[in-house]
């Protein structure tokens, strides 16, 4: 409903929630006049009232869900509610079956039969948290519903009013539940950064690979930098359609086919692509990327600032065990369709007459779940000063010396302090790239 109905389909409407609030033998709006007349007898008692908003409430909600399907969310991660039930017990298989040697064709060599077990590897997932959110409460008034009944052009923006705050809320949400699943699944790739390529920090990979001393606050100003990132994502996106376990945390045995690659990518990255590069062949590495799609923010814009944009702040684990994750200056995300989903499901509207006040308020809900797979593949790109790091055993020994080489991170805000002169086994600890 998010345009203006036309006077069929408002007619069809009000008889439909006529039949609900006043019964079988309720008045038939098929002209103008007709209209008039229901919206006497509507508003003839509260009790007619208050029936009537509320069936208008629950036929708008069904229209909504039914004929308004939610956009496909952007990213792609939207499930069908039907999809997101197989998903929330997953079977999969963690290892390739590989071959073994057979000696069947060698007649010189006879075969005794044995029983042998079954060596695959299936696994199972469970993912069961789903919640339910809430429109801020909508306020219709009496004279509202009156100045409605006068023409159908004027009951179309009455509905369309209800209808239009119920989408845009709901749309919202939905954006906000993607860009926290998409957070959650950069979160949980970081945590493997030192043994997979789930995580790569790609100003580290340039500096190291051409001797520089580039920093993060000029990195996407930089043409070099700029062609060196591009080329490294076209690069990981082939490794990735190639069965291996170094683009998922859980380390199973997966590939991505290209139909099956997302790609999203930080909006000024990709900008600074296009205006740095634009001469260059280089420039086509970017422009090619199947389902490339530009993101503004990854959870929040925050202040606006590019640091603000391009951080993942996340508090990812089960409840009671929740562990904050920060990564900084994240610029592209390359995932398997099957590594995250959303799923929006049972949209409802209700309502609560209330005659004193002579008003009906509107409550619109609906149920949303999301999954993260562990499983599945996934490989995020981001740039930042400090690298993460396993410390040396000798640097463990003589820790009240090294430790001035060493720095630790505040997952709560991103930020880096220096180590302090107590080693911990458990710490992650980082170091700092060169200036000069």
């Amino acid at each position: 409903m998010g345009t203006s109905a036309d006077a069929a389909q408002i007619y069809t409407l009000l008889n439909t929630v006529a039949a609900m609030a006043l019964g079988k033998s309720a008045l038939t709006v098929v002209n103008t006049e007709g209209l008039v007349s229901l919206g006497e007898t509507v508003l003839s008692t509260s009790d007619n009232t208050s029936a009537f908003y509320s069936a208008l409430s629950a036929v708008i909600g069904r229209t909504y869900s039914a004929y308004r399907a939610l956009p496909e969310v952007r990213q792609g991660l939207q499930r069908t509610p039907l999809e997101f039930g197989g998903i929330l017990r997953k079977l999969d298989i963690s290892t390739i079956a590989r071959n073994i040697a057979n000696d069947s064709w060698d007649n010189t060599n006879p075969i005794t039969e044995t029983i042998k077990n079954d060596v695959t590897a299936a696994v199972c997932h469970y993912f069961s948290d789903r919640g339910t959110f809430e429109i801020e409460t909508k306020v219709i008034y009496d004279y509202q519903l009156k100045a409605a009944f006068t023409d159908e052009s004027s009951m179309a923006a009455f509905i369309d009013m209800i209808f239009q705050d119920m989408f845009n809320g709901m749309e919202l949400s939905i954006r906000n539940c993607e860009n926290v699943t998409i957070g959650t699944a950069i979160a949980l790739a970081s945590q493997t950064e030192l043994t997979t390529n789930c995580c790569i920090n790609i100003l580290y990979a340039y500096n190291q690979a051409f001797g520089k001393t580039l920093q993060a606050a000029d990195a996407l100003r930089d043409a070099d930098f700029l062609r060196f990132a591009a080329a490294e994502i076209k690069k990981h996106k082939v490794f990735m359609e190639e069965p291996s376990a170094l683009y998922n945390p859980a380390g199973y045995e997966k590939w991505t086919p290209d139909s099956e690659c997302n790609i999203l990518v930080y909006e000024e990255f990709a900008a600074n692509i296009a205006t740095y590069l634009q001469s260059s062949t280089f420039h086509d590495e970017m422009v090619k990327l199947p389902r490339y799609k530009e993101k503004s923010f990854w959870i929040g814009a925050g202040t606006g600032s590019t640091a603000d944009r391009t951080q993942v702040l996340i508090e990812r684990g089960e409840s009671g065990s929740e562990v904050d994750v920060a990564v900084n200056g994240v610029i592209a995300c390359m995932y398997d369709t099957e590594t995250m989903g959303i799923m929006i499901d049972y949209v409802r509207t209700k309502s609560d007459y209330k005659p004193r006040y002579e008003h009906t308020e509107y409550y619109h809900k609906a149920d949303w779940a999301s999954y993260v797979a562990p499983g599945q593949q996934i490989c995020v790109f981001y740039i930042d000063n400090y690298y993460p790091v396993t410390v040396p055993a000798d640097d463990v020994t003589n820790w009240a010396v090294a430790y001035a080489n060493y720095f630790t991170k505040d997952n709560t805000d991103g930020t880096y302090d220096a180590a302090t002169t107590t080693y911990g086994a458990t710490t992650q600890y980082y170091k700092k790239q060169p200036t000069s």
